[in-house]
């Protein structure tokens, strides 16, 4: 599967393609913003693989003028609720100061809520990632009611909140 939208691709993990992710995952740039900050083994890697692989779970590489720039993801899917997980991270650190992590969340946005048609997205940011609250809360997302005192907080992409805000982004970069 490959989505492309706003200037990017977004192509769905494959196997051959882990090792990297693993690398990028190991990185002490990567490991210091993700709540498990343990060594991933290969074959944890290939554990972790087999077991987000399905209809569930929706893991992309994307990239940027033909290089493969991040990971970005919608997982843990429930389509009764019509909820998922979301979540982000650029690996190629000329594009982190840029407007890509907005353009590749719109694409799999877009897909998300036009082609899953799940209501609802979800992330978990840990507090002390002030980047990460700050780009979320660019896209529309509100915390969780009683998240303020947790390290690892939940935030809410409304379906609402992501249009009007998808519009305001759109009306300042040039893609």
């Amino acid at each position: 599967m490959k989505l492309t939208k706003y200037g990017v691709t977004l192509n769905l993990l494959t196997e051959d393609k882990i090792e990297m992710i693993r690398i990028w995952r190991n990185d002490p740039k990567i490991v210091q913003y993700m709540e498990y900050r343990g060594y991933i083994t290969p074959e944890m890697q290939e554990k972790w693989f087999n077991s987000i692989n399905n209809e569930n779970n929706y893991y992309f590489i994307f990239e940027f003028k033909g290089k493969e720039i991040g990971l970005i993801n919608v997982r843990d899917i429930d389509s009764q609720l019509k909820i998922g997980e979301a979540g982000i991270y650029i690996y190629d650190d000329e594009w982190l100061n840029s407007t890509i992590s907005f353009q590749a969340s719109m694409c799999l946005y877009d897909f998300c809520f036009e082609i899953l048609k799940l209501t609802r997205i979800n992330a978990h940011i840990l507090k002390d990632n002030k980047r990460a609250i700050k780009f979320n809360k660019l896209m529309g997302y509100e915390i969780s009611g009683d998240e303020e005192d947790n390290l690892n907080q939940l935030y809410i992409l409304s379906h609402e909140n992501y249009l009007t805000k998808r519009n305001d982004i759109l009306s300042i970069i040039n893609y």
